[in-house]
């Protein structure tokens, strides 16, 4: 392959990431933290968002590290649950891209093996 040609091969592959911060989420990809900014908002009144192991903020409601961590749970699980809720979660309205967002959050709250 010439030099001119690798050169454009690797412009065509990169140029779309220019003025990306490295670490930031991609355009049209979830985010964690604005899903974090919406569990904090939204959330807080029932489940336990954060990291931590501790009990959660109402009885019989899971933490958000519980539900990350339940067996065999999915990000497509997590935005089934939300969109379609069972008592005694509420109903909220929430963009795809918000429940995306906040289904990423709660994923990464899942224990490493």
């Amino acid at each position: 392959m010439s030099a001119k040609i690798a050169t454009l091969v690797f412009a065509l592959t990169t140029l779309p990431l220019a003025g990306y911060a490295v670490g930031a989420p991609l355009p049209g990809q979830p985010d964690p933290q604005s899903g974090k900014a919406l569990a904090e908002k939204l959330c807080t009144n029932c489940h336990l968002i954060g990291s931590a192991q501790q009990e959660s903020a109402v009885a019989d409601v899971p933490s958000f590290h519980e539900i990350a961590n339940s067996q065999s749970q999915s990000t497509g699980t997590i935005i089934a649950h939300i969109m379609l809720p069972k008592h005694p979660m509420p109903q909220i309205p929430l963009t795809k891209n918000e429940i995306a967002d906040l289904a990423a959050y709660i994923m990464s709250l899942r224990d490493r093996p």
